[in-house]
Formats: C-alpha cells, sequence, structure tokens
C-alpha cells in the first residue's frame, strides 16, 4: 500500500535535494490567474523609505517562522504576521520534538524582492537544531496589512 505524501498548499517541505517542479530563487509557485505585473522585479535599496515597513515585517516573519520550526515559540503566536492556514500547518511541522533540548534558531542571511506592489517574497537560510535549512514566505498586503501567506521551507 503506498501512502501520498501530506503535503499543503500553505507550507510546503522540501526534502534534499530540491524538490522538482520548483523554479526561481524562492520556488515559490504562480498564483494561478495572476496578472503579471509590468515591472515584475525590482531591486530593493536599503534606503527606501517606501519598502521599510515591508523590509522590517520580513525580518520579523523570518524570525518568528524559524523561532517556530525550532519549537521556541508556539505557532498560534504567528497569528500577528501570518494567515490562520500557515499558523495551523507550522504548528503540524515542527522540526524539533518539545521534549528534546531547545536550541535557539540563528538566521545566515536574508533577502527581499517586491513581484508586485502588493506582493512581497522574501528568503533566508536559517539554522535549526543545528543543520542549515531554506526558508522562504511570501507576504501579502490585505486590508491595510502585509500578511505571511505562504511558507516554504526544507526543516520538517
Amino acid at each position: 500500500m503506498s501512502r501520498r505524501p501530506n503535503t499543503s498548499a500553505i507550507v510546503r517541505v522540501n526534502r534534499y535535494p530540491a524538490a522538482p517542479g520548483t523554479d526561481g530563487a524562492l520556488a515559490l509557485g504562480r498564483v494561478p490567474g495572476a496578472v503579471a505585473a509590468e515591472n515584475r522585479l525590482r531591486v530593493v535599496r536599503p534606503g527606501d523609505d517606501a519598502d521599510a515597513e515591508v523590509r522590517k515585517l520580513a525580518e520579523a516573519a523570518v524570525r518568528m517562522v524559524a523561532e517556530t520550526l525550532a519549537g521556541i515559540r508556539p505557532a498560534t503566536r504567528l497569528s500577528v504576521i501570518a494567515v490562520p492556514e500557515v499558523c495551523r500547518a507550522l504548528d503540524a511541522r515542527r522540526a524539533i520534538p518539545s521534549a528534546r533540548r531547545i536550541v535557539p534558531p540563528r538566521v545566515l542571511t536574508t533577502w527581499l524582492q517586491r513581484p508586485g506592489p502588493a506582493a512581497a517574497e522574501t528568503g533566508a537560510v536559517i539554522v535549526v537544531a543545528g543543520r542549515v535549512h531554506a526558508l522562504a514566505l511570501r507576504l501579502e498586503h490585505r486590508r491595510d496589512r502585509w500578511r505571511c501567506t505562504t511558507v516554504e521551507t526544507t526543516a520538517a
């Protein structure tokens, strides 16, 4: 009897090597029916005040998701920056069982890109439980605030 892998449309875990079908630095799939923007990507400079809020939220989101995967932060605390589906999916996929000694995660590097005016994608290289993992998040501007709508990681 074969088992189907447990996958989620909100949080996807890539095993080593990377899952087939991923394309791009963040490997986030396109939203079906989305209209391509004329200026697809642009460089975000550190002094750009318009993107300061997005950059600050992206850094906080990466840190909070890494802490959730490490077992330091409960997934319910992500509700400040993430949609409920992301919180539930991350709660089910914590990298370390809570009975073990918890080691704080480290964020080695992060980056941010803006594929559209109401969307941002951030990626990071993190260390969770002594292993290096990739982390990608999609942030969308909904109802006058930025929310994390998708997480993709190699941390199981």
